[in-house]
């Protein structure tokens, strides 16, 4: 079983807690009180709180899910009062409050569907005036990309897989986070000491946690799932314009519509335009909910009659189709973060506005790959993403893409050129960084979240 570190996240949230507890003490307005801990589904909240709370006394973690009203505080007395009895929630709060004094608490909130049992508990916080000496914060199952808030957790990186499978080939370790997605709900059942192939197939068993997860969400998020999964799918299968899911599935225009807003407001779908005017482009959030729909959807009996061929069906698409588009996306997170440019603004910039990377001839015949030029803030941002897991970029070729971007200004100011491998670089190439400020080759050891 694959057990994933949270240090660097639990880093970021003790800080954030600091601030909070320093505001405080100096009567200032708690600056982190909307704070919450949220994430994708099965990037592993659970599993962070548990670290976070194993290192830090004064955080406790409550659950009331499936616990009526009663039961709940009868638990909450058991566990978080050593025992002591409330006949209510108003009397176990101020019990509560009592027992802690002047310390500094955070009190995790593990509730996303609000139950009967959280709001007392909240209502009885609130008048308690718990918030003095008390950071409350709810785990909520969704964060959009875009923000970067301490208490957002991510899915995990492809430089978390490569410490959990240190013994793997650099490509099998980026199939394994795309299939998965990075999160560790569904990577839970890997194993690094067997190989590659073992794992896949754990993976694409009828009852693993991968087949299981997904069709789980959507049961949870709505009441008819199965009116959502055809939508997914066209997605999943490269339908990203509203007229063509709409035409692949069936349905009108305008219910299309409804479906996909419903879908992005539950984090599973997100939406791309490429100016203010133009049509949005729909997109899946997380490369497990792709790689669910195109390999299990639709071959659940395959799953059970012929698992053989499924997975060889699997190892013959899926680099083209989930690892190498993953991996792309993880260098648009690189590129995010380093030049603060917004998610949905990059994607679409491609070369010459084009949804598709440009393809440039040399004088002498050499054919490259330019995937993006993009002008960030009066600079121009030159980018390389990985075409396949077997490229090694060699000296030919970079002198190549420092021609092109030296066209646009120097490499030293005007120009940034960001040059992505699954493989080490050459010293040659090693050395050239070396020389020009703006020139990065980033190898899969730098792709963090």
């Amino acid at each position: 079983m694959i057990v994933f570190s949270f240090e660097k996240d639990i880093a970021r949230f003790h800080s954030a807690w600091s601030e909070w507890k320093y505001s405080v003490y100096h009567k200032d307005t708690p600056r982190h009180y909307n704070l919450a801990v949220q994430g994708f589904y099965g990037c592993g909240k659970t599993e962070f709180l548990r670290q976070f709370c194993e290192l830090n006394k004064d955080a406790v973690y409550l659950n009331f899910k499936d616990l009526d009203s009663s039961t709940a505080l009868a638990v909450f007395c058991k566990r978080i009062l050593n025992g002591e009895r409330a006949p209510d929630w108003i009397e176990a709060v101020e019990k509560y409050k009592n027992l802690t004094g002047a310390r500094f608490q955070v009190l995790f909130i593990d509730d996303d569907n609000g139950s009967a049992a959280y709001k007392d508990f909240e209502s009885a916080i609130e008048s308690i005036k718990l918030h003095d000496h008390t950071l409350v914060l709810h785990v909520k199952s969704f964060a959009p990309e875009s923000e970067q808030k301490p208490g957002n957790i991510k899915p995990r990186s492809i430089v978390d897989f490569l410490l959990a499978f240190p013994d793997y080939e650099k490509a099998d370790v980026i199939r394994l986070h795309s299939l998965t997605g990075g999160l560790p709900a569904v990577a839970k059942e890997l194993n690094a000491d067997i190989p590659f192939e073992e794992n896949l197939k754990i993976l694409l068993k009828h009852d693993s946690a991968f087949s299981h997860f997904a069709p789980s969400i959507l049961q949870r998020l709505f009441r008819s799932p199965e009116s959502y999964h055809p939508i997914l799918y066209s997605i999943a299968c490269g339908k990203h314009r509203l007229s063509e899911i709409a035409k692949d599935i069936g349905f009108p225009n305008n219910k299309c519509g409804k479906y996909l807003e419903a879908l992005i407001k539950a984090g599973l779908v997100k939406a791309h335009k490429e100016s203010e005017n133009s049509f949005a482009r729909y997109f899946l959030t997380n490369s497990y909910i792709k790689s669910w729909y195109l390999y299990i959807y639709k071959n659940r009996m395959q799953q059970i009659t012929d698992p053989q061929g499924l997975l060889n069906k699997v190892s013959k698409t899926m680099d083209k189709a989930i690892a190498l588009p993953a991996l792309e996306e993880s260098c648009i997170r690189f590129i995010d973060n380093k030049y603060q440019i917004h998610n949905s603004w990059f994607i679409d910039r491609y070369v010459k506005g084009k949804t598709k990377p440009a393809y440039l001839k040399h004088k002498d015949g050499f054919r490259f790959k330019i995937d993006c030029i993009i002008e960030n803030n009066g600079k121009t941002l030159v980018c390389v993403f990985p075409h396949s897991f077997d490229e090694k970029i060699t000296k030919e070729q970079l002198e190549h893409y420092i021609n092109v971007s030296s066209s646009y200004g120097s490499l030293c100011s005007e120009v940034s050129l960001v040059v992505f491998s699954v493989n080490r670089f050459s010293d040659w190439c090693v050395h050239q960084a070396s020389i020009y400020d703006q020139l990065f080759c980033v190898t899969l050891e730098r792709l963090k979240y």
